[in-house]
């Protein structure tokens, strides 16, 4: 049997449910009913909604009336590991900065300025550091449980050094580091981020046992990060950036590296062909929206560390949204 194509109207009727589906998932989230259903009480939802979240995978309903959480909704427990709770309320719930700032994506496709500034008039990052702290720590948790949940596939195809030192630039908590460590016992690690993600930061690092071989260092990585490593790492920080901001942070890099270290960006890569971009192109509105950042292709990687004194060696795809660009000084 020939398969129809679904007409224009179908299709665009269903991109419009896109919409219907992220509150959805945020609802669920925000409500916590994986919580309440792992621990086997009442949810608090009714039935017509739980059923709209079987549809989207979320849950399983069960023949004695009730529901199973799926390995989906499962990841959306407050406690999971690698919970992806926390990315719920901070992009899709309504009250969220995030939300807020995308409400003026207009102005964004527009003008291809920062939408935050414009909602907020300052940036997205003294928004979560002065304005709004309690959003920042629920954006730390979020870089958290996204990284814990993609980084065992990134792992896989990229072989970190047996030994020396790695320093993770805009580190967060020190999730990735401490992946790292785990998987190379003769890594030591600095994780470098911003002052407010100190007490953080230690406590995860001290969670791990991994106090005796990682530290955490304060900076600011448009003036200076720690030297001498053998291995510089960035993810999901050069995207937030704009060219001119993103060559700022690769020359400080370059300053600190010693001749025979590596950088090791992860990051996506924007495929040429449009039909192809997947959810890259979607994440390139978002950081046009938020911060005024952008995704980039394989030739503007190659451009933009050459530019800054890098000279791009490989990069390697992974099962995830992310790439690892390898790059070496000139």
């Amino acid at each position: 049997m020939q398969t129809q194509t679904p007409p224009p109207q179908a299709i665009l009727f269903d991109m419009m449910f896109g919409h219907f589906r992220a509150r959805t998932l945020e609802v669920f989230a925000s409500l916590g009913v994986a919580d309440s259903i792992a621990a086997g009480r009442d949810p608090g939802v009714n039935d017509r909604f739980l059923r709209a979240c079987a549809s989207l995978g979320l849950v399983l309903r069960l023949e004695t009336g009730g529901y199973a959480l799926t390995p989906l909704g499962d990841v959306l427990r407050t406690d999971a590991p690698g919970s992806m709770r926390p990315a719920m309320l901070a992009i899709i719930n309504p009250a969220s900065g995030h939300y807020k700032a995308w409400e003026n994506l207009a102005y964004a496709a527009q003008t291809e300025q920062n939408a935050f500034v414009k909602t907020f008039g300052h940036d997205v990052w003294e928004y979560f550091t002065k304005t709004n702290p309690e959003e920042g720590e629920n954006f730390n948790k979020t870089m958290q449980g996204m990284s814990a949940g993609f980084l065992g596939a990134v792992l896989q195809g990229y072989e970190l050094p047996a030994s020396g030192l790695v320093v993770d630039v805009a580190g967060g908590v020190g999730t990735m580091m401490c992946e790292f460590l785990k998987k190379q016992p003769g890594l030591r690690g600095i994780v470098m981020d911003l002052e407010f993600t100190r007490p953080g930061a230690e406590a995860y690092i001290s969670s791990q046992g991994l106090s005796d071989r990682c530290s955490f260092q304060a900076g600011d990585f448009f003036q200076a990060v720690p030297a001498g490593a053998d291995l510089y790492t960035m993810k999901w920080i050069l995207h937030d950036w704009s060219d001119e901001k993103s060559a700022q942070i690769l020359r400080t890099i370059h300053a600190a590296m010693p001749a025979h270290a590596k950088l090791a960006l992860f990051e996506a890569v924007v495929p040429e062909d449009d039909s192809m971009a997947g959810p890259a192109r979607m994440m390139d509105l978002n950081m046009m929206v938020m911060c005024g950042g952008k995704e980039r292709s394989q030739t503007e990687w190659r451009e933009l560390l050459g530019a800054n004194g890098f000279q791009l060696e490989r990069i390697i795809p992974t099962p995830t949204p992310n790439f690892v660009i390898e790059a070496t000084k000139k």
